[in-house]
């Protein structure tokens, strides 16, 4: 029978084979990790694997000293373990490679996409920061508001050799050629769709583009005991599952922050609000379906 031991490393000039369990110690797990061992020194025989002393390591969840002792007689080093401690390490290790699991979003913003446009339109016929302030009549931090949001969803982009300026990024001139001057107000259809689609395709563009599809996620996972979902139920699960219950503590944060965020997947079409409760459209049951498999396939490469 083949025989698969847990690990077996080469430390300096010695080999450790150690026997991982996650359980307390039972004394059946002397005689495995000794035919391991016999097995290993066939081996060295053999001269399959490096001539060099091998240390015998048995790790558990719990041992008491008469265990210890007994082990140490078939020579063998057994070491208790806090399981709770290795598995928040190992996630706290995994979350520092899943750069998605920290994004967090901010609460500041504007309370629906379309307002960008006539910011954006501005921004198109080369006014700056502040000649856009003044003819829109707001203040510089509610213009500052909006291509926050802007430059989030990909739609502009500042850099430093163009003097700190913003300028539109390719989306967002092919956004603007949508137009269909109906509505200077609003974005038509068409251009919903566009923004949509590169939400749907980059989920983890931003804080904003993973909001939003996260928006849809939650709304689908309590759909699973109730649906509709109602307004409140999902509010309080959103912020939680955004890490935000921590520093959105106040209801009026909480309130707006979500707000924002369910405004946007609806403009976008991935949901709808219907008085105190929230559905899923179609599309957003398809955006949902590739946010699952991209974040699949992060956490699959996180690991290596």
């Amino acid at each position: 029978n083949q025989k698969i031991l847990d690990l077996l490393y080469l430390y300096q000039n010695e080999l450790l084979l150690i026997e991982l369990k996650a359980v307390p110690f039972y004394k059946d797990i002397i005689f495995q990790i000794n035919d391991y061992y016999n097995e290993l020194l066939k081996l060295q025989i053999k001269s399959k694997i490096i001539k060099t002393k091998i240390n015998k390591i048995i790790l558990t969840t719990q041992a008491s000293e008469e265990q210890i002792d007994l082990c140490k007689k078939e020579d063998i080093r057994l070491i208790k373990y806090d399981l709770e401690n290795i598995l928040t390490d190992y996630y706290e290790s995994f979350k520092e490679l899943s750069a998605f699991l920290k994004i967090q979003p901010a609460a500041r913003g504007v309370t629906r996409l379309y307002l960008i446009k006539s910011t954006l339109s501005l921004l198109s016929h080369g006014k700056t920061f502040c000649e856009i302030c003044r003819i829109e009549n707001l203040s510089p931090n509610t213009i500052r508001n909006r291509l926050a949001v802007a430059d989030l969803i990909g739609l502009i982009d500042r850099k430093s050799e163009n003097n700190g300026n913003y300028f539109l990024t390719n989306l967002g001139k092919r956004l603007l050629k949508l137009n269909d001057n109906i509505s200077q107000e609003t974005f038509n259809e068409k251009q919903f769709d566009c923004i949509s689609n590169f939400v749907q395709e980059n989920p983890f563009f931003s804080q904003i583009t993973f909001s939003i599809m996260s928006v849809v996620d939650v709304i689908f996972i309590l759909s699973k005991a109730e649906y509709p979902v109602k307004y409140k139920e999902f509010q309080d699960f959103f912020v939680r599952s955004l890490g935000k219950d921590k520093t959105w503590k106040k209801p009026q944060a909480r309130l707006t922050g979500t707000y924002h965020f369910v405004n946007y997947a609806d403009e976008l079409g991935f949901i709808q609000r219907i008085h105190n409760k929230v559905f899923l459209t179609p599309k957003g049951i398809r955006a949902l379906l590739t946010f699952q498999l991209n974040r699949t396939i992060r956490l699959i490469n996180a690991r290596h």
